[in-house]
């Protein structure tokens, strides 16, 4: 088995008053544990959904999701889901057991994510980045192998939501963390992914490569452009 969670003709589907809604159908997919993972598509396509799948938090109705032996999985969501009357600090050992507390271990995850110096403060004290800051250190405080991120930055400002692209990619050169990252933005997925992969028509769609280091503004604003005329295709044309 390969160190990448395989998801192999996977099937999803939920009832809405009586009426049958397949979210995901004959959907495979490759999530390696070294690299960024983007999940690109358009609202309702399942990306949510294939995430929920992989963090064991669903269950398939068909297919099946192969594990590396090494596979703990942990969660960033949207909203950064702290617990408002506990500080930065207890907030990022929340999920962890007595035994499993390492203060220095908070105290470098503090300073990786950019919170030297709140680590007593609460959630209300924090700005949105911040917040979303903690709860990443929260999920690393678990050693997870895969990172599964729901549209962690799409609250922030533009400002706020590149630096804490920025921030994340810093974290992935520090750590060993496979990322699964689910986004609506095409300049998100080009500045975060190893790989774009794009969801629809309730499967993977199409697979891209990041773009080279050195590649001129020019070349990113035509990669731009067939990604979204991919995401565009209806199917069938």
């Amino acid at each position: 088995m390969t160190d990448a969670i395989e998801l192999k003709h996977i099937r999803k589907f939920f009832f809405v008053e009586e009426h049958k809604h397949t979210v995901l159908n004959d959907c495979s997919l490759s999530v390696p544990a070294d690299g960024i993972t983007v999940l690109l598509g358009r609202s309702g396509c399942g990306k949510t959904t294939l995430l929920r799948l992989i963090g064991k938090l669903d269950t398939p109705d068909a297919g099946e999701i192969l594990f590396p032996v090494e596979s703990k999985t942990a969660f960033v969501f949207q909203e950064s889901r702290l617990m408002p009357w506990l500080t930065v600090w207890k907030n990022i050992a929340f999920g962890l057991k007595k035994k499993e507390i390492d203060e220095k271990e908070i105290a470098d995850l503090i300073t990786l994510t950019g919170l030297d110096g709140f680590a007593q403060a609460l959630p209300q004290q924090l700005s949105g980045g911040m917040q979303q800051r903690c709860a990443l250190a929260r999920a690393l405080a678990l050693h997870p192998r895969f990172l599964l991120m729901d549209e962690p930055f799409a609250a922030l400002d533009y400002f706020t939501r590149e630096k804490m692209q920025q921030v994340l990619l810093n974290i992935h050169k520090q750590t060993s963390c496979g990322i699964l990252f689910v986004t609506h933005s095409i300049d998100e997925a080009l500045v975060l992914g190893d790989r774009i992969v794009i969801l629809q028509d309730q499967h993977v769609k199409k697979v891209y490569s990041a773009l080279p280091k050195h590649t001129t503004p020019e070349e990113i604003a035509a990669y731009k452009i067939k990604i979204l005329n991919e995401i565009s295709m209806k199917k069938g044309e």
